[in-house]
């Protein structure tokens, strides 16, 4: 049995459902384990350069207390990893520590799925809590190759590096979004039904759930360049501001959308106001048409006893010769003023 079998075992036994992966890595070396628990990825911290403990699940309490006592972490931390559920993007500038979260979101449909990645950066350790499933194979990979950068640098890049993948998924999002923001628009314009209108206001909706993921991440990333701290080297801010000028451009791309959106609401409520103007268009003529043939019938149908027509053997064949002309001289005069 290999010692990952062990190590889910192990936390199944314990009832733990968090995976912990551990990399230390510096310029010359990577290592690469699992740990069973908080307190032995810990242990990981100094033996080189850089640490990074990933976790994939959610931490018990017992082992964020242990994180706690650790690294003396404000209880206020401890509550802000251990809330469940999608919060707003922040960052905390704790003595010695930086606290940061933000939004991971997942693209289904019509739907944004929004899951919470919390980050704690010291010195010398990068400690990522994620969902579980949440994978960082790009990150993974670039510190498997030893002649990527990320191996020589600390932990402010290996955050760097983090972040910009999660702004890359953003991307991505924001492409497939306005593909289907592309794909609405042609089935409000050659359908413009009910299932149309869907579509719109769950584009509509989504579009809302990715700008509130992505605004406060920029002003995470500002306060990481521009809080002066002793965690963010002078070499890697640079590599910030360039997110941060990313993290604008999706904004304007969002927003892009947005007007998109909306437009498109404001054309489906003109296709849906035009096609009832044609329907009381064709009702009204046809009022119209039959509001003098109307008059004929009633005037005849009194049923006076003077009435001299009614003794002409013609007059109901007249009558409705009449009745006829008046319809056709109508229908003529409509059609020349362009009424339908």
């Amino acid at each position: 049995m290999d010692s990952t079998t062990l190590l889910e075992q192990e936390r199944s036994r314990k009832g733990r459902g968090a995976k912990i992966t551990v990399v230390s890595y510096d310029g010359t070396a990577v290592e690469k384990s699992s740990a069973t628990d908080m307190g032995s990825a810990l242990e990981w911290i100094g033996r080189r350069r850089v640490t990074w403990i990933l976790v994939q699940g959610k931490l018990e309490m017992d082992e964020l207390m242990v994180l706690q006592k650790w690294g003396g972490l404000h209880p206020l931390v401890i509550d802000e990893i251990a809330e469940e559920g999608p919060s707003r993007p922040k960052l905390m500038d704790l003595q010695g520590v930086i606290f940061l979260t933000w939004r991971l979101l997942l693209l289904e449909g019509l739907e944004v799925k929004e899951e919470r990645a919390v980050c704690l950066l010291g010195k010398g350790f990068l400690i990522t809590i994620v969902p579980p499933g949440v994978r960082m194979d790009k990150t993974m990979d670039a510190l498997g190759n030893e002649h990527n950068e990320i191996r020589s640098m600390g932990t402010d890049y290996l955050l760097y590096d983090i972040i910009d993948s999660v702004i890359d998924d953003y991307f991505s999002i924001s492409e497939e979004m306005g593909d289907l923001i592309e794909d609405a628009q042609d089935s409000i314009l050659n359908d413009g039904g009910t299932e149309a209108l869907a579509n719109v206001q769950g584009l509509r909706r989504a579009l809302i759930k990715v700008r509130k993921a992505i605004w406060p991440l920029r002003e995470v990333i500002n306060a990481l360049v521009k809080g002066q701290s002793d965690l963010v080297d002078a070499y890697t801010a640079p590599y910030y501001r360039d997110a941060y000028e990313h993290t604008i451009e999706l904004m304007d791309t969002v927003d892009t959308h947005r007007d998109m959106v909306s437009e498109m609401l404001d054309m489906y409520q003109s296709m849906v106001s035009n096609q009832l103007n044609k329907i009381v268009k064709v009702l009204t003529l046809i009022s119209v048409i039959f509001a003098p043939l109307t008059f004929i019938v009633g005037l005849y149908g009194m049923n006076f006893v003077h009435m001299p027509e009614l003794s002409s053997p013609y007059s109901y064949p007249a009558v409705l010769v009449i009745m006829l002309v008046l319809a056709v001289l109508m229908l003529l005069m409509f059609k020349r003023k362009g009424w339908f």
